[in-house]
Formats: C-alpha cells, structure tokens, sequence
C-alpha cells in the first residue's frame, strides 16, 4: 500500500539536509523515521499497560522505595553512558 503524506516545506527542507549528508533517500530517511516512532509507541503503550497491571495486583512502591528505585535507574544509565 501507498499513502501520499503533505509536510510542511520546513520539515521536507529537514529531511532533504539530513538525507543528502547521510547517502540516504529522504523516503528511506522517512520511513525509517515513522518506524521508529511507531516502534516507540508500541513499546510504551506494553509498558503502560504492564504497570496498570502490577498496580491493579498492588504491585506499589511506598514513596522511600520509589526513590530508592529512581536512585538505582539513574546510577545504571550513568554507568552505561
């Protein structure tokens, strides 16, 4: 199947910059882009779904372990950086 899509001029200028220093075409550039996002998007929403499970199961963090949590995500994603 093949849809047509209007953009405005300022984000076709956007791709075609990024395209021609890239080697790529501005549709694989595009496509690459939509499938990203459509990739995210479906991830959040198993992940959004999946905690209004464990909520729903009274999976809960008090407050203290809450931060706790957050604490020891931040400290891995430095780590991996």
């Amino acid at each position: 199947m093949t849809t047509t899509i209007n953009l405005p001029q300022s984000v076709i200028e956007r791709l075609e910059k990024i395209a021609a220093s890239s080697r790529r075409t501005p549709e694989a550039l595009a496509k690459q882009a939509i499938n990203d996002r459509l990739d995210y998007e479906e991830w959040k929403a198993k992940k959004v779904r999946a905690s209004i499970e464990s909520a729903k199961a009274g999976k809960v963090f008090g407050k203290e372990e809450f931060w706790t949590q957050l604490a020891k995500a931040r400290n891995a994603r430095k780590k991996a950086a």
